[in-house]
């Protein structure tokens, strides 16, 4: 649980006032572009940072340099480190016997993350894949409840990262494992979480329920294809039934209160024509943590 936390470096606010919180049992995608805070946040929540203002909570207790938090949270990074000439069954064996747990548990862990085949390879001959695969099944020597996973996929080919993100739901689904994940690669997350905490300048957008959060920002969404979009949202965005909107230069985006997109297929295309604007395509938004979070971070562009 995290409630009003805030972190400054210098005259730079990382956070300014997040609250979150993670449900046992769930998968949380924890997005937002690059400089957001999302980093921070997590490592607020490692215990590795303290925050100037707010109240954090994992497990109960204060995470900051609390040893008996760490013991109960995994972590995958983006770009993990292992000895490059060890062997990974030795190296997790003897993981296992820092963390007091019985060798035996490296082949489990192994079998668990598909990679027992590849036992008695060294760390430096495994592929970007299969290193994060030895990553997650570090993370889980000590019988974590939580993984935490910063930018885990970043770096990976799409069949890489599909079969990362199986893995997490398999792990969610065999030992109950609480994950949040963050990422910027937003179309993947659909498949995996159930959950979404958005983040931009360091503020929280939205967060909540993937279901509840497409409800209340792509429900009553339209997409409109055209020419001078500008020019067209301008107009757009003085309909007292459009909520919020926005464009670029290819289309735009607008969300309407429920039951009026024929009203905005009508009005626009009327508005279209009395100002000599062509509209290539209108059509109802798909609903998508794509569309979700453009919905929720970008700025109402309308009138």
């Amino acid at each position: 649980m995290v409630e009003g936390l805030s972190k400054r470096y210098g005259s730079i606010k990382a956070l300014d006032n997040v609250s979150l919180s993670l449900t046992e049992g769930s998968i949380t995608g924890l997005v937002g572009p690059n400089g957001a805070g999302k980093t921070t946040a997590i490592k607020v929540i490692l215990g590795l940072l303290l925050p100037d203002a707010g109240r954090v909570e994992v497990f109960g207790q204060n995470p900051w340099d609390n040893e008996k938090i760490r013991g109960r949270i995994g972590v995958v990074y983006e770009k993990s480190f292992f000895p490059p000439h060890q062997n990974i069954l030795e190296y997790l064996q003897r993981c296992c016997r820092i963390f007091g747990v019985d060798e035996s548990k490296a082949l489990d862990l192994l079998k668990t993350v598909d990679l027992l085949d590849h036992k008695h390879q060294q760390v430096k001959s495994l592929s970007k894949g299969l290193l994060q695969r030895f990553s997650i099944g570090h993370a889980l020597i000590h019988n974590p409840k939580l993984v935490i996973a910063d930018e885990m996929t970043a770096n990976l080919d799409p069949q890489a990262r599909a079969s990362i993100l199986d893995l997490v739901l398999q792990l969610r689904k065999d030992q109950n494992v609480t994950f949040m994940i963050s990422s910027h690669v937003l179309p993947e997350l659909s498949h995996v979480c159930d959950s979404l905490v958005i983040i931009n300048k360091g503020r929280l957008i939205a967060s909540g329920k993937i279901s509840d959060l497409y409800e209340k920002y792509t429900a009553a969404s339209v997409r409109i294809s055209a020419e001078k979009t500008e020019e067209l949202a301008r107009e757009i965005g003085k309909l007292p039934y459009v909520k919020k909107l926005t464009a670029n230069a290819r289309d735009i985006s607008i969300q309407v209160e429920p039951g009026k997109e024929q009203n905005l297929y009508e009005d626009a295309s009327a508005i279209a024509r009395k100002i000599q604007v062509k509209i290539y395509g209108i059509e109802t938004a798909n609903a998508s943590i794509d569309e979700l979070y453009k919905q929720a971070v970008q700025p109402n562009n309308g009138g």
